[in-house]
């Protein structure tokens, strides 16, 4: 899919939990002991929840893994909530194995660059339902403009 700016308000409201990046190891490594811990509590609590992962990339190397609750976890749960807001952004989703994220990354600020929009942290990847097939995994990209 090519990206497309939309100029149309877009939030989340997502429960999980967040770290700063160790620069020297894979984002992977982070985005998954996330959300090894996230899906460890929704068990633990017994959460209802959408099952769909989300990952936020945010200044200082800041990341946050978390899901969408269908209620909002009691107050003993040790989940952070975060809201993502984006007012203006580019949407893409890419189709496919997540070690080619990057070629979609490249269409996605090639786009903003050629029609003058700036990037602004977070960041929001939306991972769909898990696929053995990684032909057909799917992740939604929301790239913050200012």
């Amino acid at each position: 899919m090519e990206p497309v700016i939309i100029h149309q308000s877009k939030s989340f409201t997502l429960f999980g939990f967040s770290k700063i990046h160790d620069q020297n190891k894979a984002y992977s490594e982070t985005i998954f002991e996330l959300l090894d811990k996230v899906w460890k509590e929704v068990r633990n609590k017994e959460l209802s929840h959408t099952g769909i992962n989300h990952v936020v990339y945010d200044s200082d190397h800041i990341i946050f893994a978390g899901i969408e609750l269908i209620s909002p976890p009691n107050e003993d749960s040790l989940l952070e909530k975060r809201n993502v807001i984006l007012q203006k952004y580019t949407y893409c989703k890419h189709i496919g194995p997540y070690k080619e994220l990057n070629k979609t990354y490249e269409s996605i600020k090639s786009t903003v660059k050629a029609l003058g929009e700036h990037h602004e942290l977070p960041l929001l990847e939306v991972y769909g339902h898990w696929n053995a097939d990684e032909t057909k995994l799917e992740t939604e990209i929301f790239y913050n403009l200012k």
